[in-house]
């Protein structure tokens, strides 16, 4: 595998890191390619997960309470989200209705403030999904990483 691949290999191992943490991985693999290291460029997910301990995930005693609270927080957060994905895709679908069978007398300026404020909501709740889910996944690596380390 070339260098350029396992890059990419790796990028997309760790796409939930935030930018202060990608520049670290930059710098990691600028280092790399200056230094006369031979890595092992068959196995990206090895790399990732090096990455991550040495540089990304503090030393901390990984607790059971923590955990179940996350996994709580998880839930809660991506049902909110979800509902309001939802809630947003079907006021999208009634003011679309609302085009094509008018029943009820509505100006055409509140419909297209609806449809407009649906969209966004849309929108806006896929992104948060997008960026609670890089948390997330973050957060439960950085609990399996730690536990493993104080086993």
């Amino acid at each position: 595998m070339s260098l350029d691949t396992f890059k990419q290999q790796v990028r997309k191992q760790l796409w939930f890191l935030n930018k202060n943490e990608k520049a670290q991985l930059e710098t990691v693999f600028s280092n790399l390619e200056q230094s006369s290291t031979d890595i092992d460029t068959k196995k990206p997910v090895r790399f990732a997960n090096s990455f991550l301990k040495t540089y990304v995930f503090k030393k901390k005693q990984p607790s059971t309470g923590q955990f179940f609270l996350l996994l709580f927080c998880m839930i809660f957060v991506y049902v909110i989200l979800l509902g309001l994905f939802l809630f947003g895709l079907l006021t999208s679908l009634a003011a679309v209705q609302s085009f094509v069978n008018p029943e009820v007398q509505r100006s055409m300026l509140v419909v297209i403030l609806t449809l407009i404020g649906a969209i966004l909501l849309i929108v806006l709740s896929i992104f948060f999904i997008k960026q609670l889910t890089g948390y997330f996944t973050k957060k439960l690596l950085e609990y399996k990483m730690n536990r493993l380390r104080h086993e």
